[in-house]
């Protein structure tokens, strides 16, 4: 029967302890790149993020102009006053 040290110091042993730490740094170096990638990805989506909130505020900048210009008439404008657009009579019943 053999020890222990003669197992381990044995040809197919160390064939073994090689190809499991081989797999080990192909797994190390796996999940490095890995973690790279994430990290690209976060600073894309962060740069995306800033992006979707400066175009919203530009939204937000527009609507309000395209309120202000929809709301002109002659009256708070140099629109002549045939531009301004006709309003329906209310119905108020007497």
């Amino acid at each position: 029967m053999m020890n222990q040290t003669a197992i381990l110091n044995s040809p197919s042993a160390i064939t073994v302890a090689e190809q499991e730490l081989t797999a080990n740094a192909l797994l190390v170096e796996w999940i490095v790149k890995q973690q790279q990638e994430i990290a690209r990805q976060q600073r894309l989506i962060e740069e995306q993020q800033k992006q979707i909130e400066a175009q919203q505020q530009e939204i937000e900048k527009l609507k309000e102009e395209r309120d202000k210009l929809k709301n002109r008439t002659s009256q708070n404008s140099s629109v002549p006053p045939s531009c301004d657009h006709l309003k329906k009579p209310s119905n108020k019943s007497c």
